[in-house]
Parts: C-alpha cells; structure tokens; sequence
C-alpha cells in the first residue's frame, strides 16, 4: 500500500511538471526587421531591431548572437544598443558578437537595436546573418553592401525645379528687353 501511494504520487508529480512546465524560462519567437534584405553603405551605420516576444523570464541571464555565416566576418563592425532594458554585454566572436543581457522576471517582450556598418572597399559584397537567441529564438537575414546610398527625391527634384525656375525667369527678362 506505501509503495502504491508513493508511485502515485511520483506520477502525479510528473505530470504537474509536464502541464507547468519545468522553469519559467522558455525559448522567444525572434523577429528581425527589415525582413529578409538589409542594404549596408560603406563607412555608415545600418540599425536592425531584433523583437523577442513570447518571452518567458526567470531573471537570468540571457544571449543573442549575431553571425556571419556568408562572407569575412571582419568586414563587418557591431553595435549593440538594448531599446528595452539595462546594457549588457558584447563580446566579439571570430563570426560576430554575442550580446549577453538579463531581462527581468517576467519579462514577455524585448528589443535589441544591433547596428551593422560595412568597410570601405566591400561593395558589392552579400553577407549572410544568423541571429540567435541562447533558449532557441532565430532568424536570419541577408546583407549586401551598396556603392552608394541613393539620394532620396527631393535631393535630385528641388535643384532641378531651381534650375528650371531660373531658366524661366531669365527668358521672361529677355523678352521683356
């Protein structure tokens, strides 16, 4: 009758680790944006904003790690800013970094900004990047590095309306003589 009441109890016990879980601590979904495609320029600095959400935190410690599994890790330079809770720490790894944070317990939702800025001479040049969380979240992203930037609208139309502004006027004074 005893051992029936331990093994019981041993069963019941297992199942409410089962149904609760065996810690708080869980794998996040990892989001990175902008999806997919990421344009570098040389010499500037590119944010992506890395969202975990469906976090489960206990207060320990926690890691992302960024990777270049594509291309030479050290054309790559990477900056860490935590949009959501206190700085942590950056380590440089010979593929990337890996950035150590603790978000508190309880903790559903974090953001991560990591800025990525490409070396002189490396245009033309497409990386693959691995992001990865130390409890399971992932993603990934392709980067590839751009001659230039390309000038946005009004920096091309506003000196050629000007331009044709001016021409008008100095026709208008011609024929006015």
């Amino acid at each position: 009758m005893n051992l029936k009441r331990i093994v019981t109890t041993l069963v019941i016990s297992i199942a409410l680790l089962m149904v609760t879980g065996t810690g708080v601590v869980s794998a996040a979904q990892m989001d990175v944006k902008p999806d997919g495609m990421i344009d570098l320029i040389p010499g500037s600095d590119v944010p992506t904003i890395v969202y975990l959400t469906k976090m489960k935190c206990d207060g320990t410690d926690r890691t992302l790690e960024v990777s270049v599994k594509k291309g030479d890790p050290s054309d790559l330079t990477f900056t860490v800013t935590d949009l959501t809770g206190t700085p942590g720490t950056v380590v440089s790894t010979s593929e990337g970094i890996k950035y150590t944070y603790t978000p508190t317990a309880g903790t559903k939702e974090y953001t991560i900004q990591v800025d990525i800025e490409a070396a002189s001479g490396t245009q033309g040049n497409t990386y693959i990047l691995y992001y990865k969380d130390s409890l399971g979240g992932f993603d990934k992203a392709s980067a590839t590095v751009r001659g230039t930037a390309i000038p946005e609208f009004t920096t091309i139309a506003l000196p050629l309306a000007t331009t044709f502004g001016l021409l008008l006027l100095f026709n208008y004074r011609r024929r006015d003589k």
